[in-house]
């Protein structure tokens, strides 16, 4: 289909429409003369702008204007580079116009001399995006994760530090398992005494309360039953509660 024709566009388009078209001829024509004038880097580029533009406006208000002679999107190419970039955008991929431009000048994707630019090379362009974002993201979670294990070893450095000095803070106290140890011991002790005072004495209690002697050995056993009971009741407990205090020596260990 044929390309817009800009006198065609001007006689029917009127108001703003046409103001912002005849403003996109007017840049276009003054940047090329510029750019004939003084031909360079800053002259080309505002020229490839002001074409870019024109283009661009020329192509939106036929479209407006004459829907039912615009061009097919589809094709083997955009028409220019602002084309192009549209297309980048609306498939969501993250780029400034800026840098399109730039690459473009660079050769990547390639601008052929009427202004149009290869639609496979635009697509390839934006798959070359996704990969180099993609690598982006693994870098920031690889320093994030580094950066998680520094503070995981800093945090576990630290913790040693303090069991270091809450152990030597603790080094005068008496720690929980050599009291248990050392409480069980007694415990153990006690009964062992106890039931040596009952099997000596178990008769003089009997004596005391005016029994039969001859049950002597049924006292000593329901008294050493109930010792046991009351022992069993204590461990049973699976706790000792209660307040452990610095040890001071006293004089009489000392002088000991």
């Amino acid at each position: 289909m044929a390309a817009p024709d800009l006198e065609k566009l001007k006689a029917r388009v009127s108001g703003q429409d046409l103001e912002e078209l005849d403003l996109a001829c007017d840049g276009k024509t003054s940047a090329m003369k510029a750019y004939k004038d003084r031909a360079g880097k800053e002259t080309k580029a505002d020229y490839d702008a002001a074409r870019d533009l024109y283009q661009e406006t020329l192509e939106r208000l036929w479209r407006e204007h004459f829907p039912e002679e615009a061009p097919a999107p589809e094709g083997e190419r955009f028409r220019n580079r602002k084309q192009a970039f549209d297309w980048l955008k609306a498939q969501g991929y993250k780029v400034s116009q800026g840098k399109f431009y730039g690459d473009c000048e660079a050769g990547s994707p390639t601008v052929h001399k009427d202004g149009s630019v290869s639609r496979y090379h635009v697509m390839q362009y934006g798959q070359q995006l996704d990969v180099e974002r993609k690598g982006s993201d693994q870098d920031n979670q690889k320093s994030d994760e580094a950066d998680l294990r520094k503070r995981i070893a800093e945090a576990e450095i630290a913790e040693r530090k303090n069991d270091r000095e809450k152990r030597q803070m603790d080094s005068e106290w008496l720690h929980r398992a050599d009291a248990m140890v050392q409480m069980a011991a007694i415990m153990g002790k006690t009964r062992a005494a106890l039931r040596r005072r009952f099997y000596t004495g178990y008769q003089e209690v009997i004596k005391k309360c005016a029994g039969d002697h001859a049950r002597g050995n049924e006292v000593y056993e329901y008294l050493d039953n109930m010792l046991r009971q009351a022992f069993n009741e204590v461990a049973g407990n699976g706790k000792i509660e209660g307040t452990l205090i610095k040890h001071k020596a006293n004089d009489a260990d000392t002088a000991a």
